[in-house]
């Protein structure tokens, strides 16, 4: 019989690995822009979010950038794994 203390180990171990893998896929080179990582991608898209009106776009505003499928692919799974937070707004403060 597994403990509890056991199965919390091997969740640890496997958000461990969960975290190693997206930081691996984060730093890689995407083929559109040599220069850029996934990451810068995604960091883009999110201060794109943060300043355009509305709902963003993801894929029409990665290919008006020039990004091809497989990184316009790889920043939506991304996202769908870790959705983005609410957009702060401008109105003030909650009643």
């Amino acid at each position: 019989m597994t403990s509890s203390t056991e199965r919390r180990e091997g969740d640890d171990d496997l958000a461990r690995q969960r975290r190693k893998r997206e930081a691996r896929l984060l730093d890689e080179h995407i083929a559109d822009f040599p220069e850029l990582t996934l990451a810068d991608v995604v960091a883009e898209v999110l201060a794109a979010r943060d300043t355009a009106p509305g709902t963003l776009d993801v894929r029409g505003y990665l290919a008006t950038e020039g990004h091809g499928w497989r990184t316009i692919e790889a920043v939506v799974g991304y996202l769908d794994r870790y959705p983005l937070p609410v957009a702060p707004t401008t109105r003030g403060p909650l009643p």
